[in-house]
């Protein structure tokens, strides 16, 4: 694992400035480079924690991997036939892979290290629940990683940080840290119910927590939220597991709440482009490496459906149409198609366009869709009830961020409450034959490119929607996408002993653990 260097970006704030209940919006306001820090507290390393430029739509990372990589393997961004179109660009996989470990598991590490070193039971106490909450974000994360590598060092990965010591870290089984994070989750959601803090602390949490913003109770939505997502994830690998702990959650909503509304969503939203958690046209430029839309998405579901999302995320072309770029074109004829403005790019108002695009990290579309493919398996609720709610938060979702006004844009109105009806009953949409393959088709189009590292894990954990990946002949080594990610070069030569553990599995036809279908 190699250089994991203490990268702990902080907050440019005064040591006293720390100790006060100042307001989120002030703490927002001063929050400025986090890598020009001068001290550190847990709270402000907790702030630092969030400041995740792979959450955030930041240009580096939807430029050279989220949209040209994630987007092409789960088909929720248009492109065309190519040379090796489906090899994996290994120094920006490497990159997605050095900031996992070298800001959010190092930042991590940190929060651990001063809470580690408390004295004070108060602060031990007040502070366990910045330690807690952190851990959800971490894991989410670390699931990512385990979602996209398989085995990753991660139960002693960071040990600099912790130590001072560099130790080269061994690589824990996939499996295993999903079942220590699905263990951890729980301990953590039944912690949240009955954590009670004093006023001091609940003044630092909700000027330091600009995800929830100190809503316990959110975090709590998170966290069962999380906890619903990665036991899918495993469901046809360990059903067993996964059907009794998403019981154990949707039987129990007082005990184990999540995200039931789209206002909801958890996200990381600036409050305006003069806040520090906005680069001006990042987003624009990030996803301009494939602005246009995705031929199947579009061409086979959203458009025959009249789907009232289309306005919110994409352009119509020249003829006022809705057009994505099939993947069965070559590369001339869909540069034809361009220059003659056919296709339908990512719209403006919504996405390129839009500073204040938040940091998507969990929608309450997502829940409802999770919740509609449990009750369709194992019952317990009505699945086409939770199906058509997801829907409709989907859209509720993403005209709510459709507010793009910096350049002029329009935003988009809530659709009635008729064409909704009308979308819902379309054959393509309506819940009663192929339900599961309707679920997950809903689930990867509120995914879109912006969350398609989601979208290409359900992909293959379901194998759904069916997708068709044409045969590129010009690759030897990856005619279809693979299955995972490879390994870093770093790891290879840097952390080469351990490496040497997952050598055997490092290609792209292994897969990860719970992708059985």
């Amino acid at each position: 694992m190699k250089k994991l260097i203490i990268a702990i970006p902080l907050l440019i704030i005064a040591t006293g400035a720390l100790l006060t209940g100042c307001k989120k919006s002030d703490f927002e306001d001063n929050y400025q480079n986090p890598d020009g820090s001068v001290s550190a507290t847990i709270p402000s390393l907790y702030a630092a924690l969030f400041f995740n430029e792979r959450v955030l739509p930041r240009y580096w990372g939807l430029f050279t991997f989220q949209v040209p990589v994630m987007g092409t393997y789960s088909q929720t961004s248009g492109y065309s036939q190519g040379d090796k179109i489906y090899e994996q660009p290994v120094t920006y996989t490497e990159d997605r892979w050095e900031y996992f470990y070298n800001n959010t598991m190092a930042r991590y590490r940190e929060i651990e290290k001063f809470y580690n070193g408390l004295t004070n039971d108060a602060d031990k106490a007040g502070y366990q629940l910045f330690l807690e909450t952190s851990r959800i974000f971490v894991y989410d994360q670390a699931a990512q990683m385990v979602d996209m590598w398989g085995d990753i060092p991660f139960s002693n990965a960071g040990q600099l940080n912790t130590t001072g010591t560099i130790i080269m870290p061994s690589y824990d089984k996939a499996a295993d840290i999903y079942a220590f994070i699905l263990t951890d989750l729980k301990r953590i959601s039944d912690y949240l119910t009955t954590a009670n803090l004093g006023q001091f602390y609940k003044d630092q949490l909700t000027t330091y927590d600009y995800v929830n913003k100190g809503s316990i109770l959110q975090w709590r939505k998170y966290c069962n939220s999380l906890l619903l997502r990665l036991a899918m994830r495993i469901s046809y690998k360990d059903e067993t597991t996964a059907k009794s702990l998403i019981q154990t959650i949707l039987n129990n909503p007082s005990q184990y709440p999540v995200i039931d509304a789209a206002a909801e969503s958890i996200k990381i939203q600036p409050k305006n482009i003069q806040s520090s958690l906005v680069v001006v046209n990042d987003i624009r430029e990030g996803i301009e490496v494939n602005p246009f839309a995705p031929g199947k998405m579009v061409e086979d579901v959203m458009a025959p459906a009249t789907d009232p999302r289309l306005p919110i995320y994409f352009t119509a072309n020249k003829n006022g149409e809705y057009r994505g770029v099939p993947n069965t074109w070559s590369a001339t004829r869909v540069a034809d198609s361009i220059s003659k403005n056919y296709f339908s790019r990512w719209d403006s108002t919504t996405f390129s366009e839009n500073n204040l695009f938040p940091g998507i990290i969990m929608t309450a579309a997502e829940v409802s869709f999770l919740k509609a493919e449990a009750f369709e398996r194992w019952g317990g609720g009505n699945a086409k009830t939770a199906y058509e709610t997801g829907i409709k938060q989907s859209i509720q979702f993403y005209v709510s961020i459709n507010n793009n006004s910096d350049y002029g844009g329009v935003k988009e109105a809530m659709p009635s409450d008729a064409a909704i009806n009308t979308y819902l009953q379309n054959s393509i949409v309506a819940y009663g034959t192929n339900n599961l393959e309707k679920i997950a088709t809903q689930k990867w189009i509120d995914f879109g490119v912006m969350q398609a590292h989601q979208a290409w894990a359900e992909y293959r954990r379901t194998k759904l929607p069916n997708l068709n990946f044409i045969n590129d002949p010009s690759s030897v080594g990856s005619p279809k996408p693979p299955t995972r990610l490879v390994y870093p070069n770093t790891e290879v030569t840097l952390n080469a002993t351990n490496y040497a553990e997952v050598k055997a599995g490092d290609n792209v036809t292994t897969k990860i653990f719970w992708d059985v279908k």
